[in-house]
Order: C-alpha cells, then sequence, then structure tokens
C-alpha cells in the first residue's frame, strides 16, 4: 500500500521562538470541522524551526477563530523543543500543549532533558509552565519521581582543610 503523507502548514508559535508556521506530516490526515480538530496519526512528525514532535498521532484544537489552541502529541512521543531560553528534549506516552498559556504536560513515562541547565527529570507526569518559571512531577506505580542535576565543585579553603 502506497503510504499517503498530509502536510497542513499551520501557523502556531508554540513550538519555535520565531513565528514559524508549523509543519505536520503523518500518513493520514482527518479535519473535523464541528470538533475543531485537525488528527494526523501514522508517523507524526510536526516541525517548527528547530523544534520538531513525534509520535503515532497528532491533534491540532481549534477556537471559534481558528486559530491552534491545544495540541496533542500521543503514542511513541519524542521531541526537541529550541527557543533562545530554552533548549530540551523528552519523550513520553503523551504531550499536551496549551499555547495560550505556554505549558506542556508529559504523562505516562516522561523523560525531560534540559541541555541548557543540564538537569533531567522523570516522572509519571511532568508539568512545565513556561509563562511562571515552574516546573512539578509526580511519582507513578514504577517508582519515584527523579531529579538530575549537575554540581559545581567549591574550592576548599584553608580553614576548611583536616588538621592532621
Amino acid at each position: 500500500m502506497k503510504k499517503i503523507a498530509a502536510i497542513l502548514l499551520l501557523t502556531i508559535f508554540a513550538l519555535g521562538a520565531e513565528e514559524a508556521p508549523l509543519e505536520v506530516k503523518a500518513d493520514h490526515f482527518t479535519n473535523i470541522d464541528k470538533e475543531k480538530k485537525a488528527i494526523f496519526e501514522g508517523h507524526a512528525h510536526a516541525t517548527q524551526g528547530k523544534s520538531w514532535i513525534k509520535g503515532d498521532k497528532f491533534i491540532v484544537f481549534f477556537d471559534q477563530d481558528g486559530n491552534a489552541r491545544k495540541y496533542q502529541a500521543i503514542g511513541n512521543v519524542n521531541f526537541e523543543i529550541i527557543k533562545p531560553e530554552q533548549h530540551v528534549k523528552g519523550k513520553c506516552g503523551r504531550l499536551t500543549y496549551q499555547v495560550t498559556n505556554d505549558t506542556y504536560l508529559l504523562e505516562k513515562h516522561a523523560v525531560l532533558d534540559d541541555l541548557l541547565n543540564k538537569r533531567k527529570m522523570e516522572g509519571e507526569k511532568i508539568f512545565l509552565d513556561n509563562k511562571g518559571g515552574r516546573a512539578t512531577a509526580e511519582s507513578g506505580k514504577k517508582g519515584p519521581v527523579k531529579f538530575i542535576f549537575q554540581m559545581k565543585e567549591t574550592k576548599k579553603s584553608g580553614s576548611d582543610k583536616k588538621k592532621r
């Protein structure tokens, strides 16, 4: 069966730092006007500038004016978000982005690597609030939340050295 690629250019200012169009490619495309959503299934790959998201399914939800208000990537989600003040990579089972609030919710075995600050977060759910500068994580049945960060080694002063 011949692979059909659906491509839709949307003006969503979510993934990248610039006002670049969002390009979504997938094997299948469905638009549901009544529900105000576009569904991309099968090898869904969304790119905007240098940022990208891949998953089994990608859904864009629109507001009354036809602007994107939210999107979701579902199933085997991998992503990299690159903005001047942010560079993160990660994976999860489902990623939901609220455009207006600039928030991300990563669910189902979420892993997030902050490449600028050299930090890594793992949990069942991770919530990022870019406007508020806040991140939270929740554990699941598979174990506790894990947060890994680099620490600078401090030099010991003469008074800190052990005396023999």
